[in-house]
């Protein structure tokens, strides 16, 4: 089951990972709150394809996928660099992809490639607060979140796409990513505050993948009528304003709403039972925490909820934790393929056998799921990571941190399928072509969610700050 942990953070200390374990109601419920700054809301007719997504499927593969085996392959190029995989045709002539991926080889029309991404960062704090919102931190590396982080994709659409009717505006799951040094930035709010965080679900310790409604019943030392008289005392306080001189009591009275609606809501309760799909579809999907996350998604899109993170799930498995000899804290990310002395992660063997196989079958039931109902012309669905793996093979049977050059594939929502859009150079170091920078990547998703690239938003102070500083790839769309 799924389950919701912790009290609240002072951000001006900065984030820690037991401060992310420790996410609970205050701080795990986005907000639908609406913009502080007029004539954010972009207009629809502007262009073909504007906001034409209505919700958006974002799945972070956390710890870097390798481009140049799975989406952007070098047959040509020397043993050390194209590696073991070949490259398989798929259903639209001229696109390869790898061979460890057939299923969705079949569904390339579906979907777009970007083979040019580039930031230049291997950090994966740094790299994932860029590829989470669009903009790069002021500091690069290991860094950790703080209160003026440029806030994800999905709290910029609670600000300025309120969805008073939906389950949540902005959900996460099945973990808050962070590695040994710090919890990834970019994840929540940042500088919109705590109001607009997503509502994040968390994996109990043995990573079951059964999902339970979050706040569907009461506490065992709370009656219903201790909760009416909770609610009665909390409503009278806002009814006499003696909480809106406070911001984070007023982000709290937001959050406060969320969660009554959560508790007294039959419909937002049913969204998270897995066990009302039918046992085919769920094993279509694959009876593990990223296919039983991925049939979540789907069922939150049509419960409305306009922005869905999944992100990779995290390991638990001994040999996770070993770094160079070293037993760590916190797991080696899956995608995060060093080799066998991190997290005994070999590059090949860990694609082959245990994410690939994985990422294939929960994908493609994803895309053939969301077209059978509907459901596909109306959800952006994005696969990336950080970054991607380096070009030449490392000692240790791995590829390590690359940011010069990475893939990503888009689908749905506005984005015309069946195309590569840029390309690397010979050795998949370096774009070689229509490089696409994290701003023009996010001004491409904000494109088709119906946002600006010069919609504002409010910082800390009140002043106004656009939403990105790209524009959109329009060959993508």
């Amino acid at each position: 089951m799924f389950v919701l942990r912790g009290s609240a953070v002072d951000l001006r200390q900065g984030w820690t990972r037991r401060d992310i374990l420790r996410v609970g109601l205050g701080t795990a419920l986005g907000s639908a709150g609406s913009s502080l700054i007029s004539g954010n809301r972009a207009n629809a007719k502007d262009a073909g394809h504007f906001g034409q997504a209505r919700s958006c499927i974002l799945i972070y593969l956390f710890g870097g996928p390798s481009h140049i085996d799975i989406w952007d392959m070098k047959p040509a190029a020397p043993a050390e660099i194209r590696g073991e995989f070949k490259p398989q045709p798929t259903n639209v002539p001229g696109i390869q992809i790898t061979e460890h991926l057939p299923l969705l080889a079949r569904h390339a029309d579906k979907y777009a490639l970007i083979r040019s991404l580039s930031h230049g960062d291997s950090a994966h704090g740094s790299a994932g607060h860029t590829m989470l919102t669009g903009r790069a931190p002021r500091l690069k590396g290991e860094v950790p979140p703080n209160a003026d982080d440029f806030p994800h994709y999905g709290s910029v659409l609670t600000q300025l796409r309120p969805t008073p009717h939906a389950v949540a505006p902005f959900v996460s799951f099945p973990w808050a990513v962070y590695t040994s040094t710090n919890v990834v930035p970019g994840q929540n709010g940042g500088f919109l505050g705590r109001a607009t965080d997503p509502f994040r679900l968390e994996l109990p310790a043995d990573q079951t993948p059964v999902f339970a409604p979050p706040l569907s019943t009461l506490p065992e030392n709370v009656t219903g009528n201790r909760w009416r008289q909770r609610r009665t005392l909390r409503d009278a306080l806002d009814y006499h304003d003696l909480l809106s001189a406070n911001s984070t009591a007023g982000d709290m009275g937001q959050l406060y709403q969320r969660a009554y609606r959560l508790i007294e809501s039959p419909r937002a309760s049913e969204v998270f039972r897995l066990g009302r799909e039918p046992e085919a579809v769920r094993q279509r999907y694959g009876m593990n925490v990223f296919g039983q996350s991925l049939l979540l998604a789907r069922r939150l899109v049509e419960a409305g909820v306009p922005m869905i993170t999944v992100y990779w799930p995290d390991r638990k498995e001994p040999d996770a934790y070993l770094n160079n000899g070293v037993r760590d804290n916190v797991g080696v990310p899956a995608w995060d393929t060093h080799g066998n002395k991190v997290g005994k992660t070999p590059n090949f063997p860990s694609l082959r056998e245990k994410l690939l196989p994985v990422l294939d079958l929960a994908s493609s039931a994803l895309l053939e799921d969301l077209q059978a109902r509907g459901l596909l012309e109306r959800t952006l669905v994005v696969w990336t990571g950080e970054f991607g793996r380096s070009p030449r093979i490392n000692t240790d049977a791995g590829r390590d941190h690359y940011g010069n050059v990475f893939s990503a594939m888009l689908a749905g929502g506005g984005i015309r399928g069946g195309q590569v859009y840029g390309s690397s150079d010979k050795h998949g170091a370096f774009p070689a072509d229509n490089a696409v920078s994290p701003a023009a990547f996010a001004a491409t998703l904000y494109n088709c969610l119906g946002v600006k690239p010069d919609a504002t938003i409010p910082d800390r102070l009140g002043r106004p700050v656009y939403v990105c500083e790209g524009q959109p790839v329009n060959a993508l769309l």
